[in-house]
Formats: structure tokens, C-alpha cells, sequence
């Protein structure tokens, strides 16, 4: 594959993550019903949050953490060139000192920071949690050490341990990495579902249910969104949100709007679950996938895309664990 093509993927990969947490920024919290509500219809485009919803103070088109701590694991390692954990919780302490008012971010977020705060160390400051908030750092992870499934676990496990030591956690995290990895190198001749099963296989000696999950998750495309994603669940807990991802991807793996958009109407934790299908859409399809209308009003669109710009130089260059 040409650096041309590996380029555009890892823009896509950027900007797909980023419009999908933007997109599901008002839908975060909500059934679907409510959705319908507040919005009179369903979600298509970049919209504000309602009157009272935690979110209200951001304009339309803005992100939730999940973008903001992703961009500081992308920033970390293009300035080390290496996964430097120590340098990565002082990243996450300065978005929770400093990027204020946080935007809907998980509660073990909050404390792993309060006790980097407090002096702890990065391999003592995570929580026993099972949610999705440190899977959702790790996309820049997978495209960076893309050539090395080793290095890559070990980066994706050290970045988890600052905020998350629950199982289910860390094989999530690992998961999405190694997806985002096997979908950045994938040629045309590569199945989509091959790569998510591969996957589920890379985590099942870290949590055996979550791999369980993704392998379910290749066998039930042929269910409409609605259904499938009410048997999987779409809440912020990693063994809902990240196999309900998977799905939304494997749904159209090569159209943004497409798969992001059921994830969106879906509710509950959307902005995790189409930042992660976005970004899947993105590695694998490059960022012409990503409509042009949803990078336009995308917060920080060009900086994200430049950050995802030098994601790819970086692949030029060995990479070190």
C-alpha cells in the first residue's frame, strides 16, 4: 500500500472518529424515543443539544471527551514517537485541569485523574471499571504501531492501566487498537468480518466474553440496526459499546453516514459507540468516506485531520513500545 493511501487512511481514521463523537454528542444519554422528542426527528446531521442536556453549552458540531483524550494519545506519541505512558496521564491530568468544562467524561476518567492529581504514579492511578473511556484513546494507538501486533498490545495495556484495571477494559482497549491496526493495513481482497475475528481472537486471553461478543457481532448483520443493537446494548459498559460498533461497521464498512448514523439514533452512549464505528469506517475506506458536509462542521476539523496527517509520517519511521 502507498503512503498516499496510508495517509488517507489515517486521516479518515481521525476525522471519522471525531464527526461520530460529534454527530452522537446530543443523542448522549437519551433513548430513542426521547431523541424524537428533543429533535422531532432522527439525528442526520450535526445538531445542538437540547435545553438541560449535559452537553448544552456546545455549539453544534462540537465533540465530547472521547475526541479530546484520543487527540492527547495521538499528540503523545507523535511527540515521543514512542508509547510513553508517564507522558500520557501528565496529557490526561492537563485535559482535566485544564479543559474546562469537561464535556460528558466518564466518571473513571475523573477519578484515574484525581489520583494523578493527588501524586499517584500512572501504574497505580486507574480504577476497576469496566466502561469504554480508555478504548476510546486507543484508535491512534492501533494506526502507530500497525507493524507490530506485540508492541501494539503492550502500548494499547500501559495507556489503559492509567485510568482502567478491570479486564473488560484492557481487552477493549486492546481490541480497538488492533482493529484499527488490521483495517489500516487491509487491501481490497480483505473481509472486513476476517479482521474483526482476528481480533477477537488477538483479546480473548485477556476477556473472553468481549471476544465472544465481536464473534457474534459478525453473525448478526443480516438483523436490522434497531433489533441488533438492542441485543447487544449500547451503553457506555466496553462489552456494549465497543461490539456495538463493530456491528455499525460491519453494517457498511465503507460508508460513514451509513454505519454511524444507526449508532447515532440509537442513543445511550453514542458518542462512543459512532466515534469508534466512524473511525473503523475511516481506516479502512480513507477519508473520502467521511461526507464532506460532516468534516466542514466538525469542530477542529483541520486539526484533526493534521494530526492524523502526521500519524502516517510517523509510520514512515520504526516505532518503539
Amino acid at each position: 500500500m502507498n503512503s498516499k493511501e496510508i495517509c488517507s487512511r489515517c486521516v479518515g481514521a481521525m476525522l471519522g472518529f471525531a464527526a461520530g463523537d460529534a454527530l452522537g454528542m446530543p443523542a448522549e444519554f437519551l433513548s430513542r424515543e426521547q431523541i424524537r422528542r428533543y429533535y422531532g426527528r432522527q439525528i442526520n446531521g450535526f445538531v445542538k443539544a437540547h435545553p438541560g442536556h449535559a452537553n448544552d453549552f456546545l455549539p453544534e458540531g462540537a465533540y465530547t471527551d472521547n475526541t479530546q483524550t484520543m487527540l492527547a494519545t495521538a499528540e503523545c506519541l507523535i511527540e515521543c514517537k514512542r508509547m510513553d505512558p508517564a507522558r500520557q496521564a501528565d496529557a490526561l491530568l492537563s485535559w482535566y485541569r485544564d479543559t474546562l468544562p469537561h464535556r460528558t467524561p466518564s466518571t473513571a476518567n475523573l477519578r484515574a485523574c484525581k489520583h494523578l492529581s493527588h501524586g499517584r504514579s500512572w501504574n497505580k492511578s486507574g480504577v476497576f471499571s469496566s466502561g469504554c473511556a480508555a478504548a476510546m484513546r486507543m484508535i491512534p494507538i492501533g494506526l502507530f504501531f500497525s507493524h507490530s501486533p506485540d508492541a501494539l498490545t503492550r502500548a494499547a495495556l500501559d495507556n489503559c492501566l492509567i485510568t482502567h484495571t478491570e479486564p473488560r477494559a484492557r481487552a477493549a482497549s486492546v481490541g480497538v487498537a488492533y482493529l484499527a491496526a488490521r483495517l489500516l493495513r487491509a487491501d481490497e481482497r480483505s473481509r472486513p468480518a476476517d479482521q474483526v475475528l482476528e481480533t477477537a481472537d488477538h483479546i480473548a486471553s485477556l476477556d473472553e466474553d468481549l471476544a465472544g461478543m465481536l464473534r457474534w457481532a459478525t453473525q448478526i448483520t443480516d438483523l436490522p440496526p434497531e433489533e441488533a443493537l438492542f441485543e447487544i446494548g449500547t451503553s457506555s459498559d466496553a462489552i456494549e459499546a465497543v461490539p456495538a460498533a463493530v456491528y455499525c461497521f460491519l453494517k457498511h464498512p465503507r460508508s460513514f453516514s451509513a454505519a454511524v448514523l444507526p449508532a447515532i439514533n440509537a442513543g445511550d452512549a453514542a458518542p462512543s459507540i459512532a466515534a469508534l464505528t466512524g473511525s473503523f469506517v475511516g481506516a479502512l475506506a480513507g477519508m473520502q468516506a467521511v461526507e464532506k458536509q460532516f468534516v466542514r462542521g466538525l469542530e477542529n476539523s483541520d486539526v484533526i485531520a493534521a494530526v492524523g496527517e502526521n500519524l502516517a509520517e510517523l509510520l514512515r519511521q520504526p516505532a518503539t513500545a
